[in-house]
């Protein structure tokens, strides 16, 4: 059976931004409407430090619309990004696409929607990110970043997954999305972990 329209488009939007993967492991039986999830690394080479891990499978419906005074999000399509410096083990990108994969099941497993300036906290920490145990959720981090994919089912959101400590995550809830994830960036690597 082919992918749906929606998932298609995003895979193409995908390769003509960031080229064709290194890998790609898929993830079956998720929550309904997510039967399938795929995550593609790109991995650090050449002048690219960073491995890259984005999500197909999350955009195949829009996320439930939760609670009328819940988390924005509700009713628009995403798909997860991530990025972590340097070049990483089998076993650490297996461990981070899983760890998406549970994020990207996460709007249907609580009737939640996630969206940029969420945070989220993890009962563990974030594979290949020591020290951090939660994440922030952005949009761009860059200039080159992606905001959006179109597809003919309309814009997808791209969330950037940014994984933070319990002291980030404490002075993130006093402040501003935008203005969080912009001091953040200037005061450490939010590509590495930070032990």
């Amino acid at each position: 059976m082919s992918a749906p329209a929606v998932l298609r488009d995003v895979f193409h939007a995908i390769r003509q931004t960031w080229g064709e993967e290194d890998d790609g492991i898929t993830f079956d039986n998720g929550p309904q409407p997510i039967s399938r999830l795929d995550v593609l690394v790109h991995r650090a080479h050449g002048s690219m430090s960073l491995t890259t891990f984005t999500t197909i499978g999350m955009s195949i419906a829009p996320m439930p619309v939760g609670r009328p005074d819940g988390p924005s999000g509700g009713g628009q399509r995403a798909e997860l990004r991530l990025a972590r410096r340097g070049w990483l083990s089998n076993e650490d990108e297996h461990a981070v696409a899983a760890q998406l994969a549970n994020l990207a099941a996460y709007p249907w497993d609580s009737g939640a929607p996630i969206d940029w300036g969420h945070l989220v906290g993890l009962p563990r920490e974030f594979p290949a990110f020591p020290g951090c145990a939660a994440a922030f959720l952005s949009g761009p981090l860059t200039a080159t970043d992606k905001d959006y994919f179109p597809t003919a089912e309309g814009p997808v959101r791209v969330i950037q997954v940014v994984p933070i400590t319990a002291d980030e995550r404490t002075v993130a809830r006093t402040m501003p999305p935008i203005p969080f994830i912009q001091e953040l960036m200037t005061r450490t690597d939010v590509y590495s972990g930070r032990i």
